[in-house]
């Protein structure tokens, strides 16, 4: 067992920080550690989206998960999705119903509860990854800043589960989820409950200065953008709810 000052690890393998800059690199430099499946913190400094956007971390679940998959990197453009259908599915036992944005977003209203960032690290035999969650759980007293539509578990289920809990009960979801991939039924099913939870086909989409309608999946995960002059196959970039009063950027967090 490794000893992390100021760390704990849990029978279940998640290991607590009292407080790190950010879970996603904490678990990338221990991806080799035996034993550890997760790396989650009670206070994170620098968690951040993408294209360099601060996620608000107070009062949140920052958790990363060490996925270590047993299919190709071909098929990884799956595991956000995968990683979202779980989180909602933990949110909605929990009472709090949430849609999943793509890639990777869980949203209540229109407002941010959820987001998520996949990073891989190629290897001599395979691909491994982390799969960083920031979950809300604690609405800010002071609010949320005016560049964040957040929302968090508290005002949707009033007292909010033991966060130690929480993130092992997150984990053991994404575990037991992870093997699906590897199979094309699988594939296929995760893209199913994905789209079951998100926005239906013909949902009016923005991409920069581009206008067109959310029109599924690709099997790879890709987002397919019906726009005039046909369908548009987008695998990154920044998208937009349009049918919301206040549209919220597809960003993903990076714990």
């Amino acid at each position: 067992m490794v000893t992390v000052p100021g760390a704990r690890r849990t029978p279940e393998g998640v290991l607590w920080l009292d407080r790190c800059a950010s879970t996603n690199i904490e678990a990338l430099d221990r991806l080799s550690v035996a034993g550890v499946r997760a790396v989650a913190a009670h206070e994170q400094t620098a968690g951040r989206g993408r294209q360099g956007r601060s996620w608000h971390s107070d009062g949140s679940l920052c958790l990363s998960w060490i996925a270590r998959p047993q299919f190709e990197l071909a098929h990884g453009g799956l595991l956000p999705l995968m990683a979202a259908v779980v989180l909602a599915d933990c949110c909605e036992t929990l009472g709090a119903s949430a849609m999943v944005k793509w890639p990777n977003d869980l949203l209540v209203d229109g407002r941010k509860l959820a987001g998520i960032l996949c990073e891989a690290r190629t290897e001599t035999h395979g691909w491994t990854a982390v799969v960083g969650i920031g979950l809300n759980l604690i609405t800010p007293d002071a609010g949320w800043p005016a560049d964040v539509p957040g929302v968090a578990l508290d005002s949707l289920i009033g007292d909010v589960p033991d966060r130690a809990a929480l993130a092992d009960t997150v984990v053991l979801a994404l575990d037991r989820a992870l093997p699906a991939l590897a199979t094309v039924a699988g594939r296929r099913r995760v893209i199913r409950d994905w789209m079951d939870c998100a926005a239906p086909i013909g949902t009016p989409l923005r991409r920069g200065d581009q206008v067109g309608t959310f029109a599924g999946l690709a099997p790879d995960g890709a987002l397919h953008l019906r726009t005039p002059t046909g369908i548009e196959v987008v695998h990154a970039g920044d998208v937009d709810l349009i049918h919301h009063q206040s549209p919220v950027t597809l960003d993903t967090y990076e714990g």
